[in-house]
């Protein structure tokens, strides 16, 4: 089983997210209700919220797998790259718990809005 790959299919459907969001002229709003905001921000600020977990799994697999002796590295050490890639995730949790904590008050400011245009009349 390919434990990696749930993360690629996170990527990819931020990617298709951002593909079938982008804004067109000629085209209605995709997000056309505030709903909708509301929806896609809590979506991603959840995935984020999710990170810092995922980081810290990442770090201790490498540091098993360095302390099993089933790692080489092509320069330097084994140990002085994982070391160096825990600090880097550590810096990079915090940052998504920074990210969690600002789209956090994006969802609560995005709430209160309501849709107030034409609405299409059903046939």
């Amino acid at each position: 089983m390919d434990h990696v790959q749930p993360l690629h299919g996170a990527a990819e459907a931020i990617r298709e997210f951002n593909h079938l969001s982008f804004p067109r002229p000629d085209q209605p709003p995709v997000l056309p209700y505030p709903g909708n905001a509301y929806d896609a921000i809590g979506a991603i600020k959840t995935l984020t919220q999710r990170l810092p977990q995922t980081f810290t799994q990442i770090g201790i697999a490498l540091e098993r797998l360095d302390n099993a002796g089933h790692l080489s590295a092509v320069h330097g050490t084994p140990f002085m790259h994982v070391t160096e890639t825990q600090d880097l995730l550590r810096d990079a949790e915090d940052l998504a718990a920074r990210l969690a904590a600002v789209l956090e008050r994006a969802h609560s400011a995005v709430s209160p809005l309501s849709y107030s245009g034409p609405f299409e009349e059903s046939e």
